[in-house]
């Protein structure tokens, strides 16, 4: 059954907003909340304090050098747990104050492993996970955009893919009134239909059935303020670690439905 079919809507209950040392600011938070919000669920913050760190403060040849001082010291991995200790206790702190003034429901949670792993192991067991841009810059170009943001999504004929429409057309709707549709084969004509009859303008791009993600995401125009929805059936278990570290570079909000 269609998710449109006797005008039941995809109900996601909780999202999953993905945070480590280098990505826990209070604005990211606040995003989240306000996707979580417009879709009337609750959301968790997973918080990866990634192993790989530990590993390299281990090695006696890894050092650090004080921005003070500019004195050399060695680095630790009782040092390190400390600092990464803190930061997610700051970070939760933030996560506390945005979900009590967006007035949503939420926990924080801690993890120690390798990024790539807690991410696709959380990707496995919610129903939305939440990646936001990794990557950043200490050079900010102003650029007069003439185009808005959009949302794109990713889909085929599986299950998740029609949740990952619909959930894309609300948000869509709401601030952007064009849907991009990057899909592998034909996507459900009468969701399409029944999409359209909201006024909101969908651009299809369609591609073979059976496409790998990855070439469907050249399709994703990655800037920030874009938004692109995933369906996490399209991906085999065995390419979704790829897949994930892929998009960990994307500048644009990246949401997972299972």
């Amino acid at each position: 059954m269609s998710a449109h079919d006797g005008g039941q809507k995809a109900k996601i209950r909780r999202i999953m907003l993905a945070l480590d040392a280098m990505n826990c600011e209070a604005a990211l938070m606040e995003a989240a909340a306000l996707i979580a919000a417009k879709l009337e669920a609750e959301l968790d913050a997973l918080f990866v304090e990634d192993a790989d760190v530990y590993a390299v403060a281990d090695l006696p040849i890894t050092h650090e050098i004080s921005l003070g001082s500019g004195r050399e010291r060695a680095i630790t991995g009782s040092h390190v747990e400390q600092a990464l200790r803190c930061l997610s206790r700051e970070a939760e702190q933030r996560f506390s104050a945005v979900t009590r003034r967006s007035r949503i429901k939420g926990e924080f949670q801690v993890t120690r492993a390798r990024r790539g792993e807690a991410l696709s192991d959380a990707s496995a067991r919610v129903e939305l996970l939440l990646m936001q841009p990794r990557e950043r810059t200490i050079v900010r170009v102003r650029i007069q955009e003439t185009r808005p943001p959009r949302v794109f999504v990713l889909c085929g004929a599986t299950p998740a893919s029609a949740r990952a429409l619909e959930l894309a057309a609300r948000l869509a709707q709401q601030d952007h009134h064009v849907l991009e549709v990057i899909a592998a084969g034909e996507p459900d004509a009468a969701q399409l239909a029944e999409i359209g009859k909201s006024g909101l303008r969908v651009n299809l791009h369609p591609h073979p059935v059976n496409t790998d993600s990855l070439e469907m995401l050249r399709e994703v125009e990655n800037r920030l303020g874009n938004m692109v929805l995933i369906a996490g059936d399209l991906t085999p278990a065995k390419d979704r670690r790829a897949v994930l570290e892929e998009l960990s570079h994307l500048r644009c909000q990246v949401l997972l439905v299972n």
